[in-house]
């Protein structure tokens, strides 16, 4: 009866989850609170699974250019994810651990070839879907953005963000707070902490990494996979 013979859990789930957001912002004063989860296992699914729960909040889509996401999550999972490597995944890992100038070269790549295609599908299927369901389902609660132009120009895109969420951006502080953010990159500093020799190479959350750590053949291969996506998004 409380939720009108529908299923129950997402009722109980948002209560649960109201609590906790709430628990965390009451102390800090917060009045804007929310959550930053990655969607790329389960692609538009997430936006309808987040609308079941807030179909009143607010959905931010943060897109990053699809060479450089790959090259990230294959990265992750070489630190946070070994069990999924296949033998010839441990090969390259290993290779790139003892000497990585080649492939920071373009001369070997950090993919197999499979792989590589089909981490190209699984961000076209998660930009396409995640952007679509986006704006069916939250219309104006919706707002997209690109990850590079949040690096080029981090107080223009926030305020977009701001703006978006209602917040009074005349508030002192806030470009100081902004900047004191930027500073900090926690996920560096794991990857680093847990495997150095791996990741002391490259450069976390740098855009165009693809352009050193792609062969020919890998941007061929993510061009005739993902070409239409990019292009869609503004990506060369």
């Amino acid at each position: 009866r409380w939720n009108r013979g529908r299923d129950l859990s997402p009722v109980v789930l948002r209560a649960v989850v109201d609590f906790i957001m709430e628990r965390e912002a009451r102390p800090m004063g917060v009045k804007v609170v929310g959550d930053k989860s990655p969607n790329s296992l389960l692609n538009g699914e997430a936006v309808n699974l987040l609308h079941k729960l807030y179909p009143d909040g607010k959905l931010i889509f943060i897109v990053r250019d699809g060479r450089d996401a790959v090259i990230s999550h294959r990265f992750q999972t070489f630190i946070d994810a070994p069990q999924h490597l296949s033998k010839e995944d441990w090969r390259i890992r290993d290779s790139f651990e003892m000497d990585a100038e080649p492939y920071l070269s373009g001369t070997r790549s950090i993919f197999t070839k499979s792989g590589l295609k089909r981490a190209a599908e699984g961000w076209v299927k998660n930009v396409h879907e995640t952007d679509l369901q986006g704006k069916a389902l939250f219309g104006d609660q919706y707002i997209s953005l690109r990850y590079e132009d949040l690096l080029a120009d981090p107080w223009k895109e926030i305020n977009k963000v701001w703006t978006f969420l209602d917040i009074d951006v005349s508030q002192t502080g806030l470009r100081d707070d902004l900047e004191s953010e930027l500073r900090n990159n926690p996920d560096k500093d794991w990857q680093h902490e847990k495997a150095e020799n791996l990741v002391s190479s490259t450069q976390k959350g740098k855009a165009g990494s693809w352009r050193e750590l792609m062969t020919l053949e890998d941007r061929n291969t993510f061009i005739a996979t993902a070409g239409e996506e990019l292009t869609t998004w503004g990506y060369q």
